[in-house]
């Protein structure tokens, strides 16, 4: 009797967790694919869920503004690919396409930046609108010349008040100045 109970609750178990892995994606994520990573430089960062908001209880005393942003995210993922002669033109494309898909798909693009000097960027970040004023996603992308390429996705139920925060935390001056902007 106790091994068909331990069946039993093995079993629902095994059905609770594959429901989690088979739950439709937020709204607000964005599937880069496979990067190559080249001959240069490679950073992938991927924080689900459950890290996020251990990390918002412990930031709870110190930050209550920054624990309220990560309890409220749902995913981070960071990639930074370093540019060379094999991969430049591969990852300059793909970032091409990530930008095309995602205005195919409605999301809204609030920064462009184009620096064509030596050291040339090439910036956009794009926000998915979720419910009432919530913010679904934001998604950065970065060619910083022939040096690095910058795909950053953060999915939530982000408040627009909050995005100051994320970009004094994410170190993004593009977006510190939109959220300057929606203050004025």
């Amino acid at each position: 009797m106790n091994s068909f109970r331990s069946l039993i609750v093995s079993s629902a178990l095994v059905c609770a967790a594959s429901v989690g892995f088979c739950a439709a994606p937020s709204s607000g994520y964005v599937d880069f694919g496979a990067l190559p990573p080249g001959k240069g430089d490679f950073v992938e960062v991927n924080l689900q869920s459950g890290l996020l908001k251990l990390a918002a209880r412990l930031a709870k005393l110190q930050d209550p503004a920054a624990a309220e942003l990560l309890g409220s995210l749902e995913r981070v993922r960071v990639n930074v690919i370093g540019l060379d002669q094999g991969n430049a033109e591969n990852i300059t494309e793909r970032v091409a396409k990530i930008r095309s898909k995602l205005a195919d798909q409605g999301w809204e693009q609030i920064v462009t930046v184009k620096q064509h000097n030596e050291g040339a960027q090439d910036v956009a970040i794009f926000l998915k609108h979720g419910e009432g004023e919530a913010i679904a996603g934001l998604v950065i992308t970065v060619v910083d010349g022939a040096k690095q390429a910058v795909l950053v996705n953060v999915v939530g139920n982000i408040k627009p008040e909050q995005i100051e925060l994320l970009a004094r935390h994410l170190n993004i001056d593009g977006l510190k100045d939109v959220a300057v902007a929606k203050q004025a």
